[in-house]
């Protein structure tokens, strides 16, 4: 009895299968265009979120930019902090080549964090558009943004 249960389940479980997968495959090829996702790339972090939500040197670095009135220089360019001995990065064109960020915007990205000169970036870096004023964060070399909704442009 046991030897025709379990050829039974395992055809029963092919049939249903089956039935799942095959009317999807065949509403594509019957001459109806399948739709594209209007889902953004998967590794935009969803919703947006303040700045205060970031970590605080977010906060602190979108202060420097904005006191540096965002700047915008065709290479990357080091800027003096402000009454202080170090300096952070920025200004240069983004060229979003992954197509993570929205297609039609223009980006320059900026250091997070300020350095003394002459020692290695780290990760973390806003991207701007200088256009619409959207600001991202990415703590990891553009692996993941999440835009900043609010105290940051």
């Amino acid at each position: 009895m046991n030897l025709i249960r379990k050829p039974r389940c395992a055809a029963v479980l092919a049939l249903l299968l089956t039935a799942l997968v095959v009317p999807a495959a065949s509403s594509a090829t019957a001459g109806t265009p399948a739709k594209a996702p209007t889902v953004r790339a998967a590794d935009v972090i969803n919703p947006p979120l303040p700045v205060e939500a970031f970590p605080g040197q977010v906060k602190e670095a979108c202060g420097i930019w904005k006191e540096l009135a965002w700047p915008q220089a065709k290479r990357p360019t080091d800027y003096t902090v402000v009454n202080t001995r170090f300096v952070i990065r920025g200004s240069n064109v983004y060229g979003n080549r992954s197509g993570d960020l929205p297609l039609e915007g223009h980006y320059r990205e900026y250091d997070v964090n300020p350095r003394t000169p002459g020692t290695h970036r780290d990760a973390e870096r806003l991207v701007r558009d200088p256009d619409t004023h959207t600001v991202w964060y990415t703590g990891d070399h553009y692996d993941n943004f999440q835009e900043i909704a609010s105290g940051c442009s």
